[in-house]
């Protein structure tokens, strides 16, 4: 029994040191290596009376809910319009509370031209008096990148 002992205790590095390496590899493996830039979130524009457009550099992004004002718990059509992209494969919108945790909501647009892509969501039912969502709009490359551009929706429980 003592040598089992022995051999178990000069056992013990190596299996720390092998746990160490598969929890290292499980992380960097769930990292988000796809990650593109991400613009600060756009709240100077009210998206329950018009487009909204965010701008960077050469790139430009208009982002239309409607109807207006934006309702909850019904369908929204929601528009964007790029400019300044190139190699875009797709957009998706993204739709997070901010003050209260309220699921996931990501939906796929589709191209209607080259810059404009439409599609469908809709905003939960939420019990607070006053909900903050962030709804960011997802442009996809074909290198795999993925750009965060993100605006502030806030809205009433009517």
């Amino acid at each position: 029994m003592p040598a089992l002992s022995v051999h178990l205790t000069r056992l013990q590095p190596l299996a720390v040191m092998l746990g160490l390496a598969f929890g290292l590899g499980l992380l960097t493996a769930c990292s988000d290596s796809n990650q593109g830039p991400s613009w600060p979130l756009l709240t100077d524009c009210d998206l329950h009376q018009q487009a909204c457009r965010h701008q960077q550099n050469s790139q430009q992004v208009n982002l239309s809910l409607s109807p207006q004002p934006v309702p909850i718990a019904r369908p929204i059509n929601v528009q964007v319009e790029l400019a300044g992209f190139e190699d875009v494969s797709k957009i998706e919108l993204d739709i997070a509370g901010i003050n209260m945790y309220m699921g996931y909501n990501r939906v796929n647009l589709s191209a209607d031209t080259a810059d404009l892509y439409t599609g469908q969501t809709m905003l939960a039912f939420c019990t607070n008096e006053v909900m903050q969502w962030q709804v960011t709009v997802l442009v996809h490359d074909h290198a795999g990148l993925v750009t965060q551009i993100p605006y502030l929706l806030e809205t009433r429980n009517r």
